[in-house]
């Protein structure tokens, strides 16, 4: 019900902040003419306060309308995300450089969350264009999880290059830091997965997205002796919500917890656990994840 209201709710306090601004200045016009001497003697001393209301009407719609595609976004109405955003993802007189870039930022979230991922890429290249240095980091952000996906290396490494020495703050910061620990760790660089994780950690320790990139990391080391019910454990944590960014996601860590669950001699739940992958949503990498688990589960019988 207040995924329908809300933008709702946000677009007629507009309406009401500009009719009541509207109905202000037509009372203060008004007030100078001759034959509105009565008017004139109860507007003037009342116009402070009168000018006031529509002023809070509207500071309050300028506010709102800036987190109601990210309200959507956190209930899973992506959809309704990209409609919203999409109208408003672009700078005007009515609409600042840095409103519109936020926009651009949930539009791209929506289309990456639906797995439009060249849809995602050419939002996130429209924004860059007029975005402010400080939404810089945050569009990138989404343009490196497409790479990721599809397993682009040089992708990732571009996208960041382009932001030269400016990672953002806190979590901006964090989430891109996660990526470049997410590359590292596929390309066995341990030495670089432990500086950027670092990094991603010191920016804000508990952002989502440092917490898959521990967690693929667990995964990873429990094939070299660490324990495979601490892995699954901490994959546990992390698989409830990771899909709502981006579902493939769900498939790939699904697969994981079927070679983490064969390890562990569960193979009943491992089987379980392959044909939840094999169902799911799927993109390039969590292809290849799939893959690589159904052989291994294949060979160990």
């Amino acid at each position: 019900m207040w995924t329908r209201a809300y933008p709702a709710l946000v677009s007629m306090v507009g309406g009401v902040g500009l009719g009541l601004a509207l109905t202000f200045l037509v009372g203060a016009w008004l007030s100078a003419q001759p034959g509105w001497e009565s008017w004139e003697a109860f507007f003037r001393p009342r116009a402070l306060s009168m000018m006031l209301v529509p002023y809070v009407f509207l500071l309050a719609h300028l506010v709102l309308r800036v987190h109601v595609g990210h309200f959507l976004l956190e209930r899973g109405e992506l959809e309704a995300a990209e409609r919203y955003a999409s109208r408003r993802g672009r700078p005007s007189w009515m609409r600042s450089r840095r409103e519109a870039a936020n926009h651009c930022g949930v539009w791209a979230r929506a289309l990456l969350g639906q797995g439009r991922y060249q849809d995602c890429e050419k939002v996130v290249g429209e924004g860059l264009r007029f975005a402010p240095s400080y939404y810089q980091a945050e569009l990138r952000r989404w343009g490196v999880e497409v790479a990721l996906r599809r397993d682009d290396r040089l992708g990732v490494r571009e996208q960041v290059a382009a932001l030269g020495q400016d990672l953002g703050k806190g979590r901006r910061q964090a989430a891109l830091r996660a990526c470049l620990a997410e590359l590292a760790l596929r390309e066995g660089d341990m030495k670089a997965y432990e500086e950027e994780m670092t990094r991603a950690l010191w920016a804000d320790a508990g952002h989502p997205r440092a917490r898959i990139t521990r967690t693929l990391a667990m995964v990873e080391f429990a094939g070299e002796g660490a324990e495979h019910g601490d892995a699954l454990a901490m994959l546990a944590l992390v698989e409830a919500r990771v899909g709502d960014e981006i579902p493939a996601r769900r498939s790939e860590l699904a697969a994981l917890r079927a070679w983490l669950l064969s390890a562990l001699a569960r193979h009943q739940e491992a089987r379980d656990a392959l044909a939840e992958a094999e169902s799911g949503p799927q993109d390039l990498w969590s292809t290849r994840v799939l893959e690589s688990v159904r052989a291994e589960l294949e060979h160990a019988g």
